[in-house]
């Protein structure tokens, strides 16, 4: 099949599909192969399937071509969701509680960190990065929104960042999966230049997490956000 140019053209955006086993259990995850080590430390954390305080110190990555094999000691009860993804059995949903309190202008001026080369040359990519009070602590691209996310949390885990004195910025919608990561990780604020989700909403209400979403002008206050 011929492919033509009907313009100026943009870099294409890399997807692969990496087949994924955590003590055993398989699953297939289609990611941008770039700190794939970082994604799955993430993917950990923010699933609840590993506490943050444990990952980093007993979590053994192998990775080898398209197969990742993890083995992570203490964690049982690991089930397949419908969307072939793994899940910890029985999960509570707490409270986040915050370290760290932010200003709406704060939250503004650390857009800017959304900008990156990456997504300027293809266009294909979504943004997510860690953002405390020092300034930027992390930030990943990837074909998906909560692969990015996740290994922005990873590279925290590995850099031993306190997560709860830290927000979480997006280039995409905050939907209550996204929102759902935070809280497991222990981030207590969400923000986004996109729009929220009402279900999203429903669950800050529900467990204190803190959300801003530009696009729609709307805070959740949360104790994380200062007036």
């Amino acid at each position: 099949m011929e492919i033509k140019k009907i313009g100026e053209t943009l870099e294409l955006a890399t997807e692969r599909h990496l087949r994924v086993s955590i003590n055993g259990m398989v699953f297939n995850i289609a990611c941008t192969p770039i700190n794939v080590e970082e994604l799955i430390i993430g993917f950990i954390v923010t699933e609840g399937i590993g506490k943050y305080e444990d990952v980093n110190k007993s979590v053994n990555v192998h990775i080898s071509d398209n197969l990742i094999e993890v083995d992570l000691p203490n964690v049982s009860e690991l089930t397949l969701t419908s969307s072939g993804s793994i899940s910890v059995s029985n999960e509570k949903v707490g409270r986040v509680k915050a370290g760290e309190k932010f200003r709406i202008e704060e939250l503004q001026t650390s857009l800017q960190y959304l900008e990156t080369e990456e997504y300027k040359r293809t266009r294909g990519y979504h943004i997510a990065a860690v953002v405390s009070k020092k300034g930027l602590e992390a930030r990943a691209y990837d074909i998906g929104r909560h692969n990015a996310v996740d290994k922005a949390v990873g590279m925290c885990v590995k850099k031993g960042i306190a997560l709860n004195k830290t927000f979480l910025l997006l280039s995409g919608r905050i939907s209550k999966g996204i929102a759902m990561k935070c809280v497991r990780a222990g981030i207590p604020l969400i923000v986004s230049k996109a729009a929220i989700l009402d279900s999203a909403i429903e669950l800050c209400k529900q467990t204190g997490l803190s959300a801003v979403s530009f696009a729609t002008n709307i805070a959740v206050m949360g104790d994380a956000l200062e007036v």
